[in-house]
């Protein structure tokens, strides 16, 4: 490994993030030293900045390894943060797998609140090949041994994950670049360590490629988990939880072959930013498409998965509440639910991405948004809104019901997209409200 043959990697494998923003995640070993400085390289053309989280744990030594990071930064000239994560010395549920949850959730919260979309961590091929070895010991499924992945959903990327710990250490010291070593990193009464310091070793004295073979078997089982996933979603979809036909139907999802059935579950745990899946979850939703019973299984996060009016819908921690405003020629306004935003247009304007359409009965008349939850008690003038309760929960999943936007024109409830319309269209209009779903 050196510094070409990183910034021609780097180049082919995340091509549309050359000249852009990240986020290195710097712990102050090895792995994210040489990261920081490779990402640094001028042919890359990147903007970066630098976080280093503190767990607290360590005492002088954390402080240390920050101390350590910020001068560093300093150096290179990278903005640099320090993320303190909650001051609580008691071990989390979950051990590692709990701290590095609560380090990614950190890293997450920081990169959104300064507006860069990726975060780059210093995973390397022996982190694959470790982690196949510790996932098998614990019982883990196919998922959880198809390593690690080069690129997720949610912005992060690992661009060494081409070479081994010993090609980067030797890359450092070539260099001459100094680094922090962490001492729990030799606690072997942790599953990690005692697998790359004793197991793996003393099996590589029998079988020299060993590790090799285990990276070899992660990505043929991701290939397959991959197919898998994606041919599950090609028959039934995902649950969409902020579309009002966003449910999946139970008849298709039932019929599928359990093994597809755990990967859509996997799948569809993706698509809601949920990374792992337990065995009692994945045995109540067997029951659950099988003979009814259990109507819905908890999820990670607090999502659900919920039975209802034979479709099955993802349900978010908590329903949105909807946005009240007026709306203004031109100008969008966001409707409280992700991906939903409204505006009142010219009709030789349309947006490409509008799932619904109105013409106002009035060219003057003023044009309000509210939250059904806030509305419909009202009536307007036609007897209309006595029955709009049953029509909405015919046509909306339940966490939606209180946030799905009405539309008023002169305080008068005139419609709820994709559920109702005021009989009487009116006089035609020069404006059109459009719905918009991106």
């Amino acid at each position: 490994m050196d510094s070409a043959d990183f910034i021609e990697g780097f180049r082919r494998q995340f091509p549309d993030l050359i000249g852009k923003s990240v986020l290195v995640a710097l712990s102050g070993g090895g792995d994210s030293v040489a990261l920081l400085r490779l990402l640094g390289e001028p042919a890359l053309g990147l903007e970066l900045a630098a976080a280093h989280v503190h767990h607290g744990l360590r005492g002088s030594e954390a402080d240390a390894d920050a101390a350590f990071c910020r001068d560093l930064c300093a150096e290179l000239g990278v903005p640099i943060t320090v993320l303190g994560l909650p001051a609580d010395r008691r071990r989390p549920v979950g051990g590692e797998a709990a701290w590095r949850r609560r380090r990614y959730r950190a890293l997450a919260e920081h990169a959104a609140a300064i507006g860069i979309a990726t975060i780059a961590t210093a995973h390397h091929r022996d982190d694959v090949a470790e982690g196949v070895v510790v996932q098998l010991l614990r019982g883990a499924g196919p998922r959880a041994m198809a390593g690690i992945a080069e690129r997720t959903a949610d912005g992060i990327v690992r661009p060494l994950l081409p070479w081994t710990r010993g090609e980067i250490r030797a890359w450092l010291e070539k260099n001459g670049v100094p680094w922090r070593d962490d001492s729990s990193n030799t606690d072997t009464s942790r599953l990690r360590n005692r697998v790359r310091l004793d197991l793996l070793p003393r099996l590589e004295a029998d079988v020299p490629g060993l590790r090799g073979h285990l990276v070899n078997l992660a990505h043929a089982i991701a290939e397959g988990e991959a197919f898998m996933t994606e041919e599950a979603g090609d028959r039934v979809g995902f649950a969409d939880p902020w579309s009002p036909e966003g449910g999946v139907e139970l008849a298709a999802l039932a019929g599928l072959p359990r093994a597809l059935r755990a990967r859509w579950l996997h799948g569809q745990m993706a698509c809601l930013g949920i990374g792992h899946t337990t065995r009692r979850q994945l045995e109540l939703f067997h029951l659950l498409l099988d003979t009814g019973s259990p109507r819905a299984v908890s999820m990670g996060g607090r999502w659900r998965l919920r039975a209802a009016a034979r479709r099955l819908w993802a349900e978010p921690p908590s329903p949105p509440t909807g946005a009240a405003a007026t709306l203004v020629d031109g100008l969008s306004v966001d409707l409280g639910i992700p991906g939903w935003t409204a505006r009142l247009a010219a009709p030789d304007d349309p947006d490409p991405c509008a799932v619904w359409r109105w013409c106002p009965r009035s060219p003057s008349s003023v044009i309000e948004l509210r939250p059904i939850g806030a509305a419909t008690g009202r009536d307007d003038g036609s007897g209309a809104a006595r029955g709009l309760r049953g029509s909405i929960a015919e046509a909306l999943p339940r966490h939606l019901r209180q946030a799905w936007p009405l539309i008023c024109e002169d305080d008068m409830i005139c419609w709820i997209p994709g559920v109702w319309q005021h009989p009487d269209p009116g006089e035609s209009s020069s404006r059109v409200v459009e719905v918009i779903r991106r």
